[in-house]
Protein backbone atom coordinates (compact mmCIF):
# COMPACT_ATOMS: atom_id res chain seq x y z
CA UNK A 1 0.00 0.00 0.00
CA UNK A 2 1.34 3.77 -1.30
CA UNK A 3 2.00 6.35 1.18
CA UNK A 4 0.92 9.88 -0.30
CA UNK A 5 2.56 12.12 1.51
CA UNK A 6 0.87 15.27 2.13
CA UNK A 7 2.04 18.34 4.33
CA UNK A 8 -1.02 20.44 3.76
CA UNK A 9 -4.58 20.72 1.73
CA UNK A 10 -4.52 19.99 -1.67
CA UNK A 11 -7.41 20.94 -4.22
CA UNK A 12 -9.96 23.32 -4.55
CA UNK A 13 -9.00 26.64 -2.02
CA UNK A 14 -6.50 24.27 -0.06
CA UNK A 15 -3.06 25.47 -0.18
CA UNK A 16 -1.80 23.12 -2.50
CA UNK A 17 2.77 22.74 -2.61
CA UNK A 18 3.87 21.64 -5.26
CA UNK A 19 5.43 18.90 -3.81
CA UNK A 20 2.10 17.59 -2.20
CA UNK A 21 0.15 18.29 -5.67
CA UNK A 22 2.41 15.99 -7.69
CA UNK A 23 1.85 13.75 -4.99
CA UNK A 24 -1.33 14.01 -5.48
CA UNK A 25 -1.30 13.48 -9.22
CA UNK A 26 1.31 10.72 -9.18
CA UNK A 27 -1.14 8.47 -7.05
CA UNK A 28 -4.27 9.48 -9.43
CA UNK A 29 -2.03 8.54 -12.21
CA UNK A 30 -1.42 5.27 -10.91
CA UNK A 31 -4.77 4.73 -10.38
CA UNK A 32 -5.67 5.20 -13.77
CA UNK A 33 -7.20 8.75 -13.51
CA UNK A 34 -4.01 9.78 -15.77
CA UNK A 35 -5.71 12.63 -18.15
CA UNK A 36 -3.92 15.00 -15.46
CA UNK A 37 -0.12 15.66 -15.97
CA UNK A 38 1.79 14.21 -13.30
CA UNK A 39 3.07 17.81 -11.74
CA UNK A 40 2.76 20.60 -9.07
CA UNK A 41 0.20 22.55 -11.24
CA UNK A 42 -3.32 22.68 -9.62
CA UNK A 43 -6.14 23.62 -12.09
CA UNK A 44 -9.62 22.84 -12.82
CA UNK A 45 -9.36 19.72 -14.17
CA UNK A 46 -7.60 18.86 -11.29
CA UNK A 47 -9.46 19.75 -9.00
CA UNK A 48 -12.32 18.07 -11.01
CA UNK A 49 -10.90 14.82 -10.95
CA UNK A 50 -10.73 14.94 -7.01
CA UNK A 51 -14.53 15.22 -6.96
CA UNK A 52 -14.86 11.68 -9.43
CA UNK A 53 -12.39 10.02 -6.96
CA UNK A 54 -14.56 11.82 -3.80
CA UNK A 55 -17.50 11.17 -5.70
CA UNK A 56 -16.41 7.23 -6.41
CA UNK A 57 -15.27 6.91 -2.46
CA UNK A 58 -18.43 8.52 -1.32
CA UNK A 59 -20.50 6.27 -3.57
CA UNK A 60 -22.00 8.98 -5.38
CA UNK A 61 -22.97 8.87 -9.15
CA UNK A 62 -23.25 12.95 -9.46
CA UNK A 63 -19.84 14.40 -9.46
CA UNK A 64 -20.72 17.63 -8.99
CA UNK A 65 -22.27 16.99 -5.64
CA UNK A 66 -21.24 19.68 -3.02
CA UNK A 67 -20.20 16.66 -1.10
CA UNK A 68 -17.18 15.63 -3.41
CA UNK A 69 -16.00 18.96 -2.67
CA UNK A 70 -12.29 18.84 -4.21
CA UNK A 71 -10.09 19.42 -1.69
CA UNK A 72 -8.02 16.68 -0.18
CA UNK A 73 -6.63 17.21 3.63
CA UNK A 74 -3.70 15.66 5.25
CA UNK A 75 -5.17 12.24 7.38
CA UNK A 76 -9.03 12.98 6.12
CA UNK A 77 -11.24 10.75 4.41
CA UNK A 78 -10.15 11.35 1.07
CA UNK A 79 -6.40 11.01 1.50
CA UNK A 80 -7.03 7.31 3.58
CA UNK A 81 -8.82 6.47 0.61
CA UNK A 82 -5.65 7.37 -1.79
CA UNK A 83 -4.04 5.27 0.52
CA UNK A 84 -5.91 2.00 0.83
CA UNK A 85 -4.87 -1.38 -0.79
CA UNK A 86 -8.55 -1.39 -1.68
CA UNK A 87 -8.44 2.18 -3.34
CA UNK A 88 -10.52 2.65 -6.33
CA UNK A 89 -9.11 2.24 -9.45
CA UNK A 90 -10.30 3.79 -12.95
CA UNK A 91 -10.87 2.21 -16.59
CA UNK A 92 -12.32 0.49 -19.43
CA UNK A 93 -14.88 -2.34 -18.08
CA UNK A 94 -13.38 -5.66 -19.13
CA UNK A 95 -15.29 -7.29 -21.82
CA UNK A 96 -16.86 -10.28 -19.64
CA UNK A 97 -17.28 -13.91 -21.06
CA UNK A 98 -20.02 -16.48 -20.88
CA UNK A 99 -17.45 -18.48 -18.18
CA UNK A 100 -17.82 -15.24 -15.76
CA UNK A 101 -21.56 -15.51 -16.28
CA UNK A 102 -22.04 -11.43 -17.88
CA UNK A 103 -21.29 -9.81 -20.79
CA UNK A 104 -19.85 -6.02 -21.26
CA UNK A 105 -21.45 -5.41 -24.48
CA UNK A 106 -21.21 -1.58 -24.10
CA UNK A 107 -17.53 -2.10 -25.54
CA UNK A 108 -19.20 -3.48 -29.17
CA UNK A 109 -21.36 -0.38 -29.09
CA UNK A 110 -19.29 2.28 -31.31
CA UNK A 111 -21.90 4.81 -31.01
CA UNK A 112 -21.32 6.04 -27.96
CA UNK A 113 -18.25 6.03 -25.30
CA UNK A 114 -20.18 5.14 -21.87
CA UNK A 115 -17.14 1.98 -20.90
CA UNK A 116 -15.57 3.31 -17.72
CA UNK A 117 -15.50 3.02 -14.37
CA UNK A 118 -14.02 1.78 -10.80
CA UNK A 119 -12.53 -1.40 -11.00
CA UNK A 120 -15.40 -2.15 -7.81
CA UNK A 121 -18.14 -2.24 -10.36
CA UNK A 122 -16.02 -4.66 -12.08
CA UNK A 123 -15.00 -6.84 -9.01
CA UNK A 124 -19.33 -6.79 -8.15
CA UNK A 125 -20.10 -7.59 -11.63
CA UNK A 126 -17.68 -10.56 -11.84
CA UNK A 127 -18.75 -12.10 -7.90
CA UNK A 128 -22.55 -12.10 -9.56
CA UNK A 129 -21.52 -13.59 -12.83
CA UNK A 130 -20.42 -16.64 -10.74
CA UNK A 131 -23.49 -16.56 -8.72
CA UNK A 132 -25.51 -16.53 -11.65
CA UNK A 133 -23.88 -18.80 -12.95
CA UNK A 134 -24.43 -21.39 -10.35
CA UNK A 135 -27.70 -21.06 -9.00
CA UNK A 136 -29.65 -20.38 -12.50
CA UNK A 137 -27.64 -21.02 -15.14
CA UNK A 138 -26.31 -24.11 -14.73
CA UNK A 139 -30.28 -25.38 -14.76
CA UNK A 140 -31.09 -23.47 -17.08
CA UNK A 141 -27.92 -23.46 -19.80
CA UNK A 142 -29.64 -21.65 -22.50
CA UNK A 143 -30.58 -18.52 -20.02
CA UNK A 144 -29.30 -15.35 -21.13
CA UNK A 145 -26.41 -14.22 -19.23
CA UNK A 146 -25.82 -10.58 -17.44
CA UNK A 147 -25.64 -7.84 -20.14
CA UNK A 148 -24.05 -5.08 -19.25
CA UNK A 149 -25.10 -1.99 -21.06
CA UNK A 150 -24.05 1.80 -20.44
CA UNK A 151 -21.55 2.73 -17.27
CA UNK A 152 -19.89 6.28 -17.30
CA UNK A 153 -17.80 8.51 -20.10
CA UNK A 154 -13.80 8.11 -20.05
CA UNK A 155 -13.48 10.54 -17.93
CA UNK A 156 -16.24 10.05 -15.57
CA UNK A 157 -18.62 13.44 -14.94
CA UNK A 158 -21.98 14.40 -16.59
CA UNK A 159 -23.28 12.54 -20.09
CA UNK A 160 -26.13 13.85 -21.75
CA UNK A 161 -27.57 10.41 -21.96
CA UNK A 162 -28.11 10.12 -18.22
CA UNK A 163 -28.79 12.14 -15.10
CA UNK A 164 -26.38 9.81 -12.74
CA UNK A 165 -23.72 7.53 -14.08
CA UNK A 166 -20.94 9.65 -13.76
CA UNK A 167 -18.60 7.94 -11.64
CA UNK A 168 -18.23 5.00 -12.46
CA UNK A 169 -20.33 3.36 -10.03
CA UNK A 170 -23.81 2.16 -12.08
CA UNK A 171 -24.69 0.40 -14.76
CA UNK A 172 -27.41 -0.67 -17.04
CA UNK A 173 -28.46 -4.42 -17.54
CA UNK A 174 -30.18 -5.31 -20.80
CA UNK A 175 -33.27 -7.47 -20.73
CA UNK A 176 -32.98 -11.45 -20.81
CA UNK A 177 -34.93 -12.73 -23.35
CA UNK A 178 -36.45 -15.69 -23.31
CA UNK A 179 -34.51 -17.04 -26.90
CA UNK A 180 -31.41 -16.63 -24.57
CA UNK A 181 -30.36 -13.10 -25.81
CA UNK A 182 -31.16 -9.69 -24.46
CA UNK A 183 -32.02 -6.29 -24.69
CA UNK A 184 -34.16 -4.32 -27.12
CA UNK A 185 -37.80 -5.39 -25.25
CA UNK A 186 -39.52 -4.07 -22.24
CA UNK A 187 -40.81 -6.35 -19.35
CA UNK A 188 -44.43 -5.83 -20.93
CA UNK A 189 -42.63 -7.68 -23.90
CA UNK A 190 -43.91 -11.57 -24.23
CA UNK A 191 -40.39 -12.63 -25.48
CA UNK A 192 -39.35 -11.18 -21.80
CA UNK A 193 -37.64 -13.57 -19.52
CA UNK A 194 -38.60 -12.52 -16.14
CA UNK A 195 -37.29 -15.82 -14.34
CA UNK A 196 -33.70 -15.41 -15.34
CA UNK A 197 -34.14 -11.44 -14.31
CA UNK A 198 -35.55 -12.52 -11.23
CA UNK A 199 -32.21 -14.70 -10.72
CA UNK A 200 -29.92 -11.95 -11.50
CA UNK A 201 -31.50 -9.43 -9.47
CA UNK A 202 -31.30 -12.15 -6.93
CA UNK A 203 -27.54 -12.63 -7.51
CA UNK A 204 -26.88 -9.03 -7.72
CA UNK A 205 -28.39 -8.34 -4.38
CA UNK A 206 -26.48 -11.28 -2.75
CA UNK A 207 -23.23 -9.16 -3.86
CA UNK A 208 -22.56 -7.21 -0.39
CA UNK A 209 -21.69 -3.73 -2.41
CA UNK A 210 -24.89 -3.76 -4.21
CA UNK A 211 -26.60 -0.42 -3.41
CA UNK A 212 -29.92 -0.01 -5.61
CA UNK A 213 -31.47 -1.42 -8.27
CA UNK A 214 -34.45 0.16 -10.49
CA UNK A 215 -37.03 -1.58 -13.08
CA UNK A 216 -40.69 -1.00 -13.54
CA UNK A 217 -41.69 -5.39 -13.40
CA UNK A 218 -44.42 -4.97 -10.81
CA UNK A 219 -44.03 -8.73 -9.56
CA UNK A 220 -40.06 -8.14 -8.79
CA UNK A 221 -40.96 -4.91 -7.37
CA UNK A 222 -43.69 -6.68 -5.13
CA UNK A 223 -41.34 -8.92 -4.65
CA UNK A 224 -38.92 -6.45 -2.63
CA UNK A 225 -35.77 -6.80 -6.04
CA UNK A 226 -35.96 -3.20 -7.44
CA UNK A 227 -37.75 -0.40 -7.33
CA UNK A 228 -39.85 1.67 -10.01
CA UNK A 229 -38.27 4.87 -11.74
CA UNK A 230 -39.28 5.99 -15.03
CA UNK A 231 -38.19 5.54 -18.07
CA UNK A 232 -36.97 1.68 -16.54
CA UNK A 233 -39.03 -0.38 -18.48
CA UNK A 234 -36.92 -1.71 -20.83
CA UNK A 235 -33.53 -2.05 -18.82
CA UNK A 236 -32.48 -2.90 -15.54
CA UNK A 237 -30.48 -0.22 -13.58
CA UNK A 238 -27.58 -1.40 -10.65
CA UNK A 239 -25.92 1.04 -8.47
CA UNK A 240 -23.01 -0.30 -6.17
CA UNK A 241 -21.55 0.98 -2.60
CA UNK A 242 -18.15 1.38 -1.92
CA UNK A 243 -16.61 -1.31 -0.15
CA UNK A 244 -14.90 -1.59 3.50
CA UNK A 245 -11.41 0.71 3.30
CA UNK A 246 -8.99 -2.12 3.65
CA UNK A 247 -5.30 -0.29 5.33
CA UNK A 248 -3.45 -3.12 6.43
CA UNK A 249 -0.17 -2.17 5.98
CA UNK A 250 -0.98 0.98 8.28
CA UNK A 251 -1.85 -1.47 10.79
CA UNK A 252 1.06 -3.39 10.33
CA UNK A 253 3.42 -0.34 11.36
CA UNK A 254 1.24 0.70 15.01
Amino acid sequence: MPTIPLSASVGKDAVNKPADVRALKTRLNALGFNWIAADSAMGPETIRTIMLFQAIKNGFNVVADPRNDGKIDPNGESHLWLQAENAPRWGLLPAGSKLEGWINDELADTSDNHDFGADWLTNVLRAAGQTYLRDYVNAHPRASLIRVNDISMPRGGPTPAHATHQAGMCCDLKLPKLNGQAGGITYKDPSYDQLAARAMLEALWAQPQASRLFFNDPVLIAEGLCQAVSGHDNHLHFEIKPPVRVMTALRGRR
